[in-house]
């Protein structure tokens, strides 16, 4: 379980460096802020798998790993094959806030 919350930070890490770099650009390109929903979503879930992964503990069976790999890849997955959906219900949100 070591190597999966290694893991798990280092894509906790990654995700928060985007968010960054999101908001910076988002100061020369007002669209940016449409990324930074689902990559808080992205990083609120990865927060939540990590304490989960430090809770059980690193005396685990297989099937534990490998359920924890099938929910880091998952997510990952599908934002990218629901790429136009996310970015659509971001603007959605965003435009709710603004008006």
């Amino acid at each position: 379980m070591e190597k999966i919350s290694k893991t798990i930070s280092i894509l906790i890490f990654t995700i928060l460096l985007v968010i960054v770099g999101a908001v910076i650009w988002s100061f020369f390109n007002p669209y940016a802020q449409v990324f930074l929903l689902p990559l808080g979503f992205l990083s609120v879930y990865y927060l939540l798998l990590y304490s989960f992964v430090k809770l059980i503990g690193a005396k685990t069976s297989k099937p534990w790993r490998y359920l924890i790999l099938f929910m880091i890849v998952v997510p990952l997955l599908s934002f990218a094959y629901g790429y136009n959906t996310f970015i659509r219900f971001s603007i959605t949100i965003l435009n709710a806030f603004t008006e």
